[in-house]
C-alpha cells in the first residue's frame, strides 16, 4: 500500500521545480512586484490611473490604479497619500493609494527601466 502513495508523491516533487523554473523564464512577461512605501520620494502622474513613483535616485515604478481613479483626478492632485500593508509593502491588491480621503486600490506594480546615465557636461570630446 505504501508504494502506491510514494509514487504520485514523488511525481509531484519531481514535477513542481520544472513548472516553476518554466514560469520565471517566460520572456517578455512583465513583472509585478512589491514595493517599500517608505522608500518613495517621488511620484509623477501619466494620466488620472496610472502614477509613476521613484524609489531612491533613479528606480522608478509605474502604478496602475482602480478604474475609480479617475472619479478622482489622480493627475491633478498635489498630494496622494500612499496606504501600504502592515509591513510597509505597496503591492496590487494589497495596498491603496489616497485621494481627498478615499483609498484607490493599485492594480499593478511594474519596475521600469533604469534612466540611462547622464554625460558629464565637463567632460572634453573625445577624438
Amino acid at each position: 500500500m505504501r508504494h502506491h502513495l510514494l509514487l504520485p508523491l514523488l511525481a509531484l516533487l519531481c514535477a513542481g521545480p520544472a513548472i516553476a523554473s518554466e514560469d520565471a523564464a517566460t520572456p517578455g512577461k512583465a513583472r509585478e512586484t512589491c514595493i517599500d512605501s517608505r522608500r518613495i520620494n517621488g511620484w509623477t502622474s501619466e494620466n488620472d490611473r496610472s502614477i509613476i513613483v521613484t524609489l531612491g535616485a533613479k528606480q522608478r515604478y509605474r502604478m496602475e490604479l482602480s478604474p475609480s481613479a479617475s472619479v478622482f483626478n489622480v493627475d491633478s492632485q498635489p498630494d496622494l497619500a500612499f496606504i501600504p500593508r502592515s509591513d510597509g509593502s505597496l503591492c496590487a491588491g494589497w495596498g491603496h493609494v489616497g485621494v481627498e480621503g478615499q483609498r484607490i486600490p493599485i492594480l499593478s506594480i511594474t519596475r521600469l527601466p533604469d534612466p540611462p546615465p547622464k554625460a558629464a557636461a565637463s567632460a572634453p570630446p573625445e577624438k
